[in-house]
């Protein structure tokens, strides 16, 4: 792992701290002199390293760099993109532009050709998914969409997957009343506030 990483870098990290911490796994930013990667590490995670792998050129995600099994776990290192998750405050978006942005920027990864994808299911009225399509994982640089993160979960699916995921993050982050918002940016028909609280509980987090 530590070989992966200098030759990743270029040489030795000149720093490292905790990017993320959850129950699925642990993320680490580890910075060079030139260059900076992102080290995860989880109980599986080929799922996520072969859909980086597709997904580049059709999605803008991050570039794999490698992949390695040791110690137990799976590691993944990713070089780091430009960006910081649409609702941190460096941003300066207020909730209601949160939510129309995260509903055009779904809208266009919902349009992107995933007939030779070769995870979810293919039939009628799927689209290509994210999977987890909440605020943490939607990166904006200078004002513009400009990546995706942690996307161990695409495929071809019912976009209601990630719609559901998105009035849920909304909600989560900014209280009850930006659904609407979020819903009519995407393009989505209408729907009743029951309709769409039935919507948001289909979020599997």
């Amino acid at each position: 792992m530590r070989a992966a990483v200098v030759a990743a870098l270029g040489g030795e990290p000149a720093s490292a701290e905790f990017a993320w911490m959850s129950w699925a796994g642990t993320v680490w930013r580890l910075s060079g002199s030139r260059e900076e990667i992102f080290v995860k590490r989880a109980a599986e995670l080929a799922g996520e390293r072969d859909r980086l792998a597709w997904l580049a050129g059709r999605w803008p995600v991050p570039e794999l760099l490698a992949f390695i099994q040791a110690a137990g776990d799976d590691w993944l290192l990713t070089r780091a993109v430009a960006g910081v998750p649409m609702y941190d405050p460096s941003v300066g978006w207020p909730p209601a532009r949160v939510a129309q942005a995260l509903g055009e920027v779904l809208q266009e990864l919902h349009a992107a050709d995933g007939r030779d994808c070769p995870f979810g299911v293919r039939k009628p009225g799927n689209v290509l998914v994210h999977g987890d399509y909440a605020l943490p994982n939607v990166l904006v640089h200078e004002g513009m969409f400009s990546a995706l993160v942690d996307v161990g979960r695409a495929g071809l699916g019912n976009p209601e997957v990630d719609l559901a995921a998105g009035i849920w993050t909304l909600q989560y982050n900014y209280g009850r009343g930006h659904a609407r918002a979020f819903l009519d940016a995407y393009g989505w028909p209408p729907m009743s506030d029951e309709a769409i609280e039935k919507l948001r509980r289909k979020y599997a987090r």
